[in-house]
């Protein structure tokens, strides 16, 4: 069960230009835990908040920026007493034309810009928010060549190490299709996300997000149709009872299995049987 609310960018952004910026302070930051279907951006202009992601909390001060890839809950809270401003910067990947840089991009919960990238990226920040705000002939364009160098300027400053806290670069690519191929191996045992992503070496959340990237799909959603994949064959080609069919694909649950499979398929286990016979 989902213990966090997700955003869908359709529901509060222009379609045809999904991009917005937004300004919260400690009266108007969403508190609630919360994963979104978009990329986000934020950089902090004043004051102190606290950052939650995986279970860590970071302390973000004046000059501090934070990236989010899709579906990675996260919250904030204020700090003590501090007041505090911050830019939010929402978009989908195509307002960049950026899919393959955005593929990869790891997630930065914290990171602390040289005071030379500061002004670097307030310039951008305030460029984006005018042309937003006139909405003039080529604004998109302006716009979109701003965000890729904010982006440029992120990734470049997470090259230094000791400037990064908590950022989880995807360097485990090897392990994290071996652990695709257990998946399609051992799809009949019980198969936990939080197992394949300790055998992926990365957190349950990172692990989540990358395999939507990665495969197209949610985890649970990927280990469904494979196990309807197989079901399909076994009801066609052996003489399993209905419920053999379920145990042997593991669903270990007729009623789920049945489910499953007729929103699969649109017909029962039973009848696509009759349909193939």
């Amino acid at each position: 069960m989902s213990t966090h609310d997700i955003y869908y960018y359709k529901d509060f952004m222009d379609i045809d230009f999904p991009f917005k910026l937004v300004f919260p302070n400690e009266e108007t930051l969403n508190r609630v835990n919360h994963a979104h279907e978009h990329f986000q951006i934020c950089y902090l202009t004043r004051g102190a908040c606290l950052h939650h992601v995986d279970r860590e909390a970071y302390l973000m001060t004046k000059g501090d920026m934070l990236a989010i890839p899709p579906f990675v809950p996260h919250r904030f809270e204020r700090y003590q007493e501090d007041r505090f401003e911050m830019v939010q910067i929402d978009f989908m990947p195509l307002v960049v034309d950026q899919d393959e840089m955005l593929r990869d991009a790891p997630l930065f919960p914290k990171l602390r810009l040289s005071a030379k990238s500061q002004s670097a990226v307030e310039q951008l920040i305030d460029s984006m928010k005018e042309e937003h705000r006139k909405k003039e002939d080529g604004y998109k364009l302006l716009i979109k060549a701003d965000l890729i160098r904010l982006l440029v300027t992120l990734f470049r400053e997470s090259s230094k190490d000791e400037q990064v806290e908590g950022a989880s670069s995807f360097k485990n690519r090897e392990l994290f299709f071996a652990a695709v191929r257990h998946i399609d191996t051992h799809y009949a045992m019980q198969l936990h996300l939080e197992e394949m992503a300790q055998r992926a070496a990365m957190s349950p959340t990172y692990f989540s997000y990358m395999f939507k990237v990665l495969m197209g799909q949610p985890f649970i959603q990927y280990v469904n149709e494979i196990r309807i994949r197989k079901a399909l064959d076994l009801l066609r080609m052996s003489d399993m009872s209905v419920m053999e069919v379920c145990f042997e694909t593991g669903f270990n649950n007729v009623s789920h299995f049945t489910r499953m499979f007729k929103k699969a398929t649109g017909v029962s286990p039973l009848k696509y049987r009759k349909q193939s016979t």
